[in-house]
């Protein structure tokens, strides 16, 4: 829940701190009810506090002034100039204006096939959380670290095809990429030379033996090197780069996604007994989590021309932070936003995904990962309950809502 406004001024320059950090919806309530403030000081995934200097970016928090600039892919560019000038591998997709996401978008939706999601990875999923859940009923368990934690870097592995004991450097590549756990920068920077240096071997061996003429398992990295779009392949360095981006935007964003969920089921069990006799709310009951408790929170923009938005002067150059977790707490368009109401009449408006061109090419991965769990807790749990300390919230970046630990009791 969001809790009350808070009675003090507050500006975009106190975005950062940790108590908003954890709970920010009681401050987008403040902002959405003034102008647009310019200054926020936030880093874009892979950049380094304290090594990179970040641009002061417009903020938007309104639901109409996010899809605007969601929609508007023209006036309001993905290339990220901060995260190119810094040592932070630049993510696919994420980062690129058409053309060239045209052609990138197309190469990536051959390699990540539907078949890809529900028939290769669906069942490792639910086997994976079956075993989980073996060693987990009936004691005190820390559901962030022993479940949500883990889940999504094992899919990862066999989606991407590198060794399934790896998970572990995954998980702690995507936290300091993400910029939303307590490291030094010393520790972010040699992160990111790991993670590139890592794919760099693993795509390196892939293309070898290719080249030798070996079967090569039929995974995400064998389809993004043969994938052909109008003649154009990717490079070595797309391929690498394609890996790293569904490493660092899957991992950590599913992983807290998991967390949400089960925390709405163990704070409002009559929810979970509802889900446990009624399958089909599976579903209206995730896109209500994404809507009001979505782990993306905010992207960046770079306007290309002078503009209007929101009501302020965008000079051409400028930042604009788009927050979509603000956008889909906006009482215009969700009343009640802070209430969570399974089957929300316009459930589809939510933004947590982003929208148009740049709507998230891992949603169906995420999504499926969210239901295996779910199906697999309502079968083998009776309820769950609140473990014997509080459960926290992540303070280190914005970039991503999330709990840092949730202890909680899973009854046979």
């Amino acid at each position: 829940m969001s809790g009350q406004i808070p009675a003090t001024d507050f500006s975009v320059a106190d975005m950062l701190r940790p108590e908003v950090i954890a709970n920010p919806y009681p401050y987008y309530e403040r902002l959405r009810g003034q102008t647009p403030q310019f200054g926020l000081l936030d880093y874009p995934p892979g950049t380094v506090p304290g090594v990179d200097s970040p641009s002061p970016a417009w903020v938007f928090t309104r639901y109409e002034d996010v899809a605007g600039v969601l929609k508007d892919h023209d006036t309001f560019s993905s290339r990220d100039p901060m995260q190119e000038a810094s040592a932070a591998p630049t993510l696919m997709l994420v980062n690129h204006d058409r053309p060239r996401h045209t052609v990138l978008r197309n190469i990536a939706r051959m390699a990540f096939t539907p078949k890809r999601v529900e028939s290769d990875i669906a069942p490792l999923v639910t086997q994976t959380l079956n075993s989980m859940i073996d060693g987990l009923l009936n004691r005190e368990v820390d559901f962030m670290k022993e479940v949500a934690g883990i889940l999504p870097s094992v899919v990862m592995t066999f989606l991407i095809g590198t060794p399934r004991e790896d998970y572990t450097k995954l998980v702690r590549w995507a936290n300091a990429f993400m910029v939303s756990s307590d490291f030094t920068p010393e520790e972010r920077t040699q992160s990111n030379v790991e993670l590139f240096q890592y794919y760099v071997a693993k795509v390196g061996e892939r293309y070898a033996a290719i080249e030798r003429g070996e079967a090569v398992p039929d995974n995400l990295m064998s389809a993004f090197i043969k994938a052909e779009h109008e003649g154009y392949h990717l490079t070595r360095e797309e391929v690498v780069l394609f890996c790293i981006t569904l490493v660092v935007a899957g991992a950590e964003t599913t992983t807290y996604l998991l967390g949400n969920l089960v925390a709405t089921l163990q704070e409002e069990p009559e929810l979970f007994q509802q889900l446990k006799q009624d399958r089909t709310l599976i579903r209206p009951f995730i896109e209500e989590s994404l809507r009001r408790d979505g782990p993306p929170q905010r992207l960046f923009r770079v306007a290309t021309r002078d503009c209007e938005h929101g009501g302020v002067q965008v000079k051409a150059g400028e930042w604009v932070a788009f927050f979509m977790a603000a956008a889909n707490r906006d009482p215009s368009v969700f009343p009640d936003p802070d209430k969570f109401i399974l089957k929300r009449p316009n459930i589809g408006r939510h933004v947590t995904f982003g929208h148009g061109i740049h709507h998230c090419l891992g949603s169906g991965v995420a999504r499926m990962e969210a239901t295996k769990m779910l199906e697999v807790l309502l079968d083998r749990c009776s309820e769950i309950l609140p473990g014997s300390t509080e459960k926290r919230r992540q303070t280190g970046g914005l970039l991503t809502y999330g709990l840092q630990t949730l202890p909680l009791i899973l009854k046979s």
